[in-house]
């Protein structure tokens, strides 16, 4: 949640981050994390912080935001190929068909 000083605790370190001129939609990565992306996002009339999942395209190595909602078994596009979208230890990862060959 965020605080009146335009300040949330950051979900994956626990640090403090400010949101200085951001507005809903936003989104900023954590200065004390490793790779974590968030979006400010209103419900209730109160603001947070969202986790913006990513994943890398298995050709380019290009970060494709994977879109709010998605579920493993769900494809991704990137470099004229269609991925499918796995989800294992806390992450989502692209991987082609288990044969070397895109969906």
């Amino acid at each position: 949640m965020i605080n009146s000083k335009n300040e949330a605790v950051c979900i994956g370190c626990g640090e403090r981050i400010s949101l200085a001129g951001l507005k809903v939609g936003d989104c900023m990565d954590c200065s004390n994390c490793a790779g974590l992306t968030f979006r400010v996002e209103e419900k209730d009339g109160d603001l947070s912080l969202v986790e913006v999942h990513r994943v890398s395209c298995p050709l380019c190595e290009e970060l494709i935001e994977v879109p709010s909602g998605s579920e493993p078994g769900e494809t991704v596009a990137c470099c004229g190929n269609d991925y499918f979208l796995t989800y294992e230890f806390g992450a989502f990862a692209l991987v082609s068909d288990g044969k070397g060959k895109t969906v």
